[in-house]
């Protein structure tokens, strides 16, 4: 039983859905204790600076993480060390560039800042950044060298540590400023230690090249339009609910959507681990390995959300309340409709993630962009002509099938993959996976 447990939490997949469960639940956790310590206005403004720091992160992230594991995995130790020296130096050009930009926005408009909030970004958007390079470029790393228990460590100190924090500032009853400076401590501590462990490979800047630094921009400008693009395709609707139908309508949306986050933190999870598997395969030329393993992992991947599928429509109403409250309790449906269009997106994001690592990150890119028309104009028409919020969520399905019917026209082209296949391949795994976790908890 022991052994059992042990090649359970050992597994690559379970320390990915732990990593991503972990940030799910600490993020919810440190969401209401923040609520609660702050009042309205502060709540507001910190989440209006959070959100614009995740936003430039987001910049960075997209220019370096997919095009980083596509190209240092398989590779041997010299030419892994210039990959990593010149995403190291790219990554360092970028943050530059965010500072030179920000602090001169701020000391030209930080005084016609909005409110606390714009003013808190253009202030510290800097300092965040800085500090915050070192432990997300170990994070993407590890994930190239499949060490997900170490980037479950990073993450756990990271999120955890800033909770810490906040729970002391329960007696010390201090206000934002303190918050402030809470957020930055916890990334500044977990960079430290990242550097002092040795996972972030900082020295091999000195390894960097022009011509990998090209390489990474060419690939990265489609894989950073694609994450700004997939970030849009999920806060466009309550954009547009909130300038067209009101802050109550975006509220009335936005708890079921949060608990939505149950289905993505396994899909989010095990595309991570099969991101780098999927890089190795086809760095190796092994189109009939990629095209396997894609299918499996597709197919495996929608077989396993099946529950958690199950779970939000059964139990809707109490997740709802356990959230909202009563008040939202009319929201239960929109949770419903969710995870109808849940079923399309392990394929959806599949493709996506393949194109990028077959080198053709502008059919993601498009794939994306096609999506997000889709979804806006199903929007303003939902609103148009039905005028309810649950017809906005109906709306995304229309969206999800599509990005499933272009990623797979754009895929085919390039690897002969099948639904059959898909089906059948992520079925026989899932009962490999099963019958074979049973015969050790049998033998102990």
């Amino acid at each position: 039983m022991r052994n059992f447990f042990i090649r359970i939490f050992t597994n690559n997949n379970m320390l990915s859905l732990m990593g991503s469960g972990s940030i799910a639940v600490l993020g919810f956790i440190n969401f209401a204790i923040l609520a609660r310590q702050l009042s309205s206005d502060d709540f507001g403004s910190w989440l209006i600076f959070t959100s614009a720091c995740s936003f430039f992160e987001m910049l960075r992230t997209g220019f370096l993480h997919t095009p980083l594991i596509k190209y240092l995995t398989g590779q041997g130790k010299q030419t892994s060390k210039e990959i990593v020296g010149s995403s190291w130096a790219f990554g360092w050009f970028i943050t530059g560039s965010i500072i030179v930009i920000t602090l001169a926005l701020f000391f030209l408009l930080g005084d016609a800042a909005p409110n606390r909030g714009f003013y808190m970004f253009l202030q510290w958007i800097w300092l965040v950044n800085l500090l915050s390079l070192p432990f997300n470029f170990a994070t993407w790393y590890l994930q190239a060298e499949l060490k997900f228990g170490k980037i479950l460590f990073i993450r756990l100190m990271s999120q955890g540590g800033f909770l810490i924090l906040l729970l002391v500032n329960f007696y010390l009853k201090n206000e934002l400023t303190y918050i402030l400076y809470s957020y930055l401590l916890a990334n500044f501590v977990t960079s430290i230690v990242c550097i002092w462990s040795g996972w972030t490979l900082i020295t091999s800047v000195r390894k960097a090249s022009k011509t990998r630094m090209k390489q990474l921009f060419h690939f990265g400008k489609y894989s950073m339009g694609t994450m700004i693009g997939s970030t849009l395709l999920r806060t466009s609707d309550t954009l547009i609910i909130g300038a067209i139908m009101g802050p109550a309508a975006v509220a009335f949306y936005t708890v079921p959507l949060r608990l939505f986050e149950i289905i993505e933190v396994p899909l989010r999870s095990l595309v991570a681990t099969a991101l780098p598997t999927l890089s190795r395969l086809n760095n190796a030329g092994d189109k009939i390995g990629l095209k396997k393993f894609f299918e499996k992992a597709t197919g495996e991947l929608t077989i396993i959300l099946l529950p958690f599928m199950l779970i939000c429509f059964v139990f809707a109403e109490p997740l709802v309340m356990l959230l909202g409250g009563k008040e939202y309790l009319g929201s239960a449906n929109i949770l419903r409709i969710f995870t109808l269009y849940a079923c399309f997106m392990p394929l959806d994001r599949f493709t996506g993630v393949t194109l990028d690592v077959m080198n053709v990150p502008v059919r993601n890119f498009q794939k994306v962009m096609i999506m997000l028309a889709i979804n806006v104009g199903g929007d303003l028409l939902a609103i148009e002509y039905v005028g309810e919020v649950w017809a906005v969520a109906i709306g995304s399905i229309l969206t999800f099938l599509t990005g499933v019917v272009f990623g797979s026209i754009f895929l085919k082209k390039l690897l002969d993959f099948s639904i059959a296949g898909i089906l059948s391949d992520g079925y026989n795994g899932t009962m490999g996976y099963a019958n074979s976790a049973l015969k050790r908890l049998y033998k102990g």
